[in-house]
């Protein structure tokens, strides 16, 4: 067997599988034939060995992922509970929006109604001899004729 054929077995590439040698303190040469460029048994039994305990290492816990599935289902439980209720809103807000505008539309209808029927106002008379004296004194006073 070869590095390359451990690479493929375990899903790694040939660099990570030397850097794990390496971070093991095992070296090429004594777990490859020179000669032939295979691993010797005792390698295949040395990469087995390593491999097989960081395939456990890397693989995730059960009982963490079922907590961590059940956390993230009440999240999103909660999530979707929260939605409606922003749905809710929304949609009474609509509702309210829409009666309001039709409540302004019958408000100015009536609003023309009401001023349709209303009678004109009488003309302004014209102002009297004492106003008209107030009025050119105050005036006056302003000019600074007073």
């Amino acid at each position: 067997m070869t590095i390359k054929e451990v690479a493929q077995r375990t899903g790694l590439t040939h660099q990570a599988i030397y850097k794990r040698l390496k971070a093991h303190g095992v070296t090429l040469e004594s777990i490859k034939d020179k000669a032939t460029g295979q691993l010797t048994p005792e390698g295949e039994a040395v990469i087995m060995e390593l491999f097989a305990v960081a395939a456990d290492a890397e693989k995730p816990d059960k009982k963490a992922d079922a907590t961590e599935v059940e956390k993230l289902s009440t999240q999103v439980a909660e999530l979707t509970t929260e939605v409606e209720k922003l749905r809710n809103q929304v949609e009474t807000l609509e509702n309210e929006r829409d009666f309001l505008r039709l409540t302004l539309e019958r408000e100015q209808q009536l609003h023309g109604l009401t001023i349709s029927k209303l009678p004109t106002p009488p003309p302004a008379l014209p102002p009297s001899d004492a106003e008209k004296g107030r009025l050119r004194t105050w005036w006056d006073r302003i000019r600074g004729r007073a």
